[in-house]
């Protein structure tokens, strides 16, 4: 019997199964009228890696790009005109969150440098805004240092609990009407759509295409491997997350790329994305578990504070300035604060939150500005600490 249990707890499928599975059931509880939904997967995901269980990094990959390709053909009809009216927003949202991000985190790293070493901050950082190209290269600045994998990790989590709660509190805080927000961006993208984009957006979708999914997956990792100079800061690629999200975008957009139709049953799609974004979260706790605990232990809850405080900072600096500066629309901002994070499992729940595709029309939009903006901050830290 020990060795039939052992044989279970060692199958990542099953273990990746049972976190979803207990995930999905904890995220239909409400709490004041809020339920956590697919986030519910990354906390029974912690309990099982903190349990001992373990599931291959693959599996985070992998459900995460098939996540990012569903997200990208499902708004890709939206994003044309959302650019057209705010698309230099979007851009300045991308630069404006993580640069606070960074302020916030150097300012708590200067007044509790004494106590945590600045490689392990550094990597708070980037956990603390959920972004792996940002982790990247704080590993390339620190010459593999490590801790900053550490700080990375025990933030991860926080972060992204940081940004699921916001999206769903946010609403509420600022008293927005959900029916108006969603009328109004029905209006807005009436108003800025072509003649040739509404055509376009009348013609029925094709039933879902394997072989056209998996282009997009293909042709988005290649796009994402290519590297951008800086200018004295090296270099920066989109990443597979990145990649697959814009290639996708584009492909959805065009409606037809050679032999692949690109405007897919969206049924089929919005089941694809819910399932990937589950296993994906699930995936992250369970690889997260074991080294957050560990973490917590040996420096207590001040990394915990400091990532979360500048998560949160952030967010709401850059609510502020595209709510009551640029007037952006909730739904959109929603998104475009978690692209401005590069916030994946953000993005999902701003979705859930606001029951609107077009939230991923701004992520989409922040996105790649973030990542540049992410790449700058965490090397100008790294240079700041030393």
């Amino acid at each position: 019997m020990t060795a039939w249990m052992q044989s279970l707890v060692a199958n990542p499928v099953l273990v990746l199964g049972v976190a979803v599975m207990s995930g999905l059931l904890v995220g239909r509880i409400r709490f004041s009228g809020m339920t956590l939904g697919a986030s519910g997967a990354l906390f029974t995901g912690l309990l099982l890696g903190f349990a001992g269980c373990s599931v291959p990094e693959s599996y985070f990959t992998w459900n995460l790009v098939l996540f990012v390709a569903a997200v990208g053909l499902l708004s890709a009809e939206d994003i044309v005109p959302v650019v057209r009216r705010y698309g230099f927003r979007f851009v300045g949202l991308g630069a404006v969150v993580p640069a606070v991000g960074a302020l916030v985190t150097y300012i708590l790293a200067r007044l509790y440098s004494g106590s945590v070493p600045p490689h392990l901050l550094a990597g708070t950082y980037t956990g603390a805004l959920t972004s792996s190209p940002g982790l990247g290269a704080a590993l390339e600045a620190t010459s593999g240092n490590p801790l900053v994998t550490v700080g990375y990790t025990v933030a991860y989590p926080f972060g992204v609990l940081a940004v699921v709660l916001f999206v769903q509190l946010a609403p509420r805080l600022f008293r927005m009407d959900m029916e108006k927000e969603r009328a109004e961006l029905a209006s807005v993208l009436a108003s800025f759509s072509t003649p040739a984009d509404r055509i376009s957006q009348e013609k029925s979708s094709v039933p879902f295409s394997t072989l056209s999914f998996v282009f997009c997956i293909v042709g988005g990792v290649l796009l994402g491997s290519v590297p951008f100079p800086l200018f004295g800061f090296g270099s920066v690629s989109l990443g597979s997350t990145g990649g697959v999200l814009l290639f996708a975008l584009c492909c959805g957009a065009l409606g037809r790329i050679g032999p692949f139709p690109m405007r897919m049953d969206t049924k089929s799609l919005v089941a694809l994305r819910a399932l990937s974004l589950a296993c994906f979260l699930a995936a992250v706790g369970i690889s997260a578990g074991p080294k957050v605990i560990s973490a917590v232990r040996e420096h207590g809850v001040l990394l915990i504070a400091i990532g979360t405080f500048s998560a949160v900072i952030a967010e709401l600096v850059g609510f502020c300035l595209g709510r009551y500066v640029w007037k952006l629309n909730w739904i959109l901002l929603a998104g475009a604060i978690c692209g401005a994070m590069t916030s994946t499992p953000g993005l999902g729940a701003a979705i859930e939150a606001t029951e609107r595709e077009e939230c991923s029309a701004g992520y989409g939009a922040a996105y790649p500005m973030a990542i540049v903006g992410m790449v700058l901050f965490t090397k100008l830290l790294h240079h700041a600490f030393d």
